[in-house]
């Protein structure tokens, strides 16, 4: 009997009923479109033996944050794959390793089996999920090298051209990411990943109406509550943001991003996306004399608390402390740390070199002691990139640093920040923290220049917020 095909050509043990199903399931999930789970669970109703699509459910529902059905679906893989293919049996193997508290031994085994099988999307998928959240650069030029290295048993794929092309942004290589990702969205423009990927070739170019523009419309095609659109709605506010458009962002923020807002969305992104967009209007607000204040980052706490209670997962602990901190919540805070330091006593690689620290430092910035905060953060500033996520994401850390820095009194060392930001892309927030660090060394002439150039950036900006209305004082 002749097998049916994935979409990469990879025989499945199944009926070809079962198969279209499974392919429809697969495609949707790469490309962060809703209905993963009803196509998936309808191949799986055509099929109750077809392991695969146990396998690939149970990965759906693993990076959804429910790893107790991730586990189930594993231990049914495992059963039913006797009788599949070894391709088959190690996806069973892989998905096992990481939904039944073994995650330390699927590296070694998706590694095994991309070297047999180079052209397999969901392993690939999955070597993404276990490189992506923590590592150095090295991770990053891991990532990079290792997309190269498979670029020619995919070559014109629009998934993978989006992912190459996501490797390739957060190692500055941008004309090339630029390239893959418009390939991308050429071959499928209905493609989450390769929207994700272009929206950071715009912020790493810091084009910041071409981004905005980008999303804006690319959006409005895109289902509202599938899988990506929360998180490329948070890359959306960014763009706002940066335009000194905060009222926008914070309406995106009230009715997509907040803790209960998408209910397709993972966990990890959701207290991510909110904390760090929250906590971004904090800095910006505070320098107008805003306290920062928001009623959902109680919210953001309990979500981090209920899907994460065990410190451990170093990108949801530093946002979590974001939101304890806005809330002055020290003892949440004392014992978020305390639980870092016993994960780092179980050898937990980077909760007490490197989380704890950017913890205590959001604690210190929380109750004023900037000083504190600046100290501790630049302590840790090269290490940052171990926390995982993009450099994107990361950037919320730097601005903390220069504000503290700032407000510290730590002018020449905030100088020595915006210089780098400023060679980067001359953006206005941050010309006018150049203003204000130039007014602390009494530079009034290049304060003011700064100063007003930040204005003419944010023209059309909201000129009610307290960060704009500082400025326009300065600029007068």
């Amino acid at each position: 009997m002749t097998l049916p095909n994935d979409a990469w050509g990879l025989p499945l043990t199944t009926s070809e009923e079962a198969a279209e199903a499974y392919r429809l399931g697969v495609d949707r999930m790469l490309s962060y479109q809703l209905g993963v789970d009803e196509a998936l669970g309808r191949s799986i109703e055509l099929d109750p033996n077809f392991a695969l699509a146990h396998s690939q459910l149970g990965l759906f529902h693993l990076f959804r944050g429910n790893g107790k059905l991730a586990a189930e679906l594993a231990n049914t893989a495992h059963e039913l794959a006797e009788q599949a293919s070894p391709r088959e049996q190690r996806h069973a193997a892989i998905l096992g390793a990481a939904a039944r508290g073994k995650a330390s031994e699927a590296p070694a085994l998706i590694d095994a089996h991309l070297d047999e099988t180079p052209r397999d999307a969901p392993i690939v998928l999955q070597w993404l999920g276990g490189n992506f959240y923590g590592g150095g650069v090295e991770k990053r030029e891991r990532m990079l090298e290792q997309f190269d290295r498979l670029a020619p048993s995919f070559g014109d794929d629009w998934w993978f051209l989006s992912w190459h092309a996501f490797a390739n942004h957060e190692m500055d290589e941008l004309e090339t990411a630029r390239q893959l990702v418009e390939r991308s969205l050429e071959l499928r423009r209905q493609n989450g990943q390769a929207a994700h990927a272009m929206s950071h070739v715009f912020f790493e170019e810091h084009d910041i109406d071409g981004g905005a523009g980008f999303l804006g419309e690319w959006l409005t095609d895109f289902p509202e509550r599938a899988g990506f659109y929360r998180h490329l709605t948070w890359h959306q506010a960014l763009f706002l943001l940066a335009n000194g458009k905060r009222s926008e962002a914070l309406a995106l923020h009230d009715d997509t991003i907040r803790p209960g807002a998408d209910e397709h969305g993972d966990a990890l992104g959701g207290v991510a996306d909110a904390a760090s967009l929250l906590w971004r209007c904090r800095l910006h607000d505070s320098v107008g004399g805003g306290n920062g204040g928001h009623p959902d980052w109680r919210e953001i706490a309990e979500l981090a608390e209920s899907a994460f209670p065990r410190p451990g997962t170093a990108w949801v602990d530093v946002h979590r402390a974001m939101a304890l901190a806005a809330l002055g919540d020290q003892a949440g805070l004392g014992a978020l740390i305390d639980g870092l330091r016993e994960a780092a006593d179980r050898g937990h690689p980077t909760a007490g070199l490197v989380v704890a620290p950017v913890v205590e430092a959001l604690a210190a910035f929380g109750q004023g002691d900037y000083e504190a905060a600046a100290e501790g953060l630049s302590d840790v500033r090269d290490l940052i990139v171990t926390l995982g996520g993009s450099n994107a994401q990361r950037d919320v850390f730097e601005e903390t640093l220069v504000e503290a820095s700032l407000r510290a009194g730590r002018t020449e060392e905030a100088l020595e920040l915006l210089r780098e930001r400023l060679d980067r892309g001359a953006t206005a927030r941050d010309l006018f923290r150049w203003g204000r660090a130039q007014t602390a060394r009494s530079e009034m002439d290049e304060a003011k220049q700064a100063f007003r150039r930040a204005a003419e950036l944010w023209a059309n900006g909201d000129l009610e917020s307290p960060e704009l209305r500082a400025l326009q004082e300065a600029a007068a």
